[in-house]
């Protein structure tokens, strides 16, 4: 798994990097956090390890503007590193904020990888209810669809008012041939 890891402090990304590779994922090491949002949609990142404090966009601005950006993408699960002991508030902020986990540096390798494996389990959990809600449920017969008041209407109908879809519309060469072949 791509995890992007971000710092300004060059000697800290260096030992976070090394720390999730030796957790077997692939590191994506940034120390300009203004580009992250870039970097999570242009190489599919699913977790992302920041710094709290940085300058410029901290991590909690970064968590913030990722929870906030309305590109539609997978959930991107969110740890924030602090190089200080995290007090309550402290960490209600950065759960408040949108943060996911948060662990103090230096990273503890051991703690690390058990914090990696819940970050895959709730990111799998997050794609099987996506894939459950996505799907609609289809009259076999006459392909309507089964709205929530379990009234039906035509599928296009039904997409077109539940999601961003729209439909073009024109005629596949077996039904010309079939349907129209007299007009010819």
């Amino acid at each position: 798994m791509k995890i992007l890891v971000v710092d300004d402090d060059k000697d800290m990304l260096q030992l976070t990097t090394r720390m999730v590779t030796y957790c077997s994922h692939e590191p994506v090491p940034l120390m300009d956090s203004a580009g992250a949002l870039k970097v999570i949609n242009d190489e599919r990142i699913q977790v992302v390890i920041s710094d709290w404090v940085m300058p410029g966009l901290s991590g909690l601005d970064l968590v913030r503007a990722l929870r906030a950006d309305p590109v539609k993408r997978p959930y991107v699960y969110f740890m924030v590193l602090t190089g200080t002991r995290l007090g309550n508030l402290n960490f209600m902020e950065a759960m408040d904020a949108g943060a996911d986990d948060y662990m103090e540096k230096p990273v503890n390798k051991d703690l690390l990888r058990v914090r990696l494996r819940v970050a895959e389990r709730m990111l799998k959990l997050g794609t099987e209810v996506t894939t459950l809600e996505g799907l609609v449920p289809v009259c076999s017969h006459c392909r309507r669809v089964r709205r929530d008041d379990q009234a039906y209407e035509s599928l296009e109908l039904y997409i077109s008012k539940n999601s961003s879809f729209r439909f073009s519309h024109g005629i596949c060469p077996s039904c010309m041939e079939r349907y129209y072949s007299k007009y010819k």
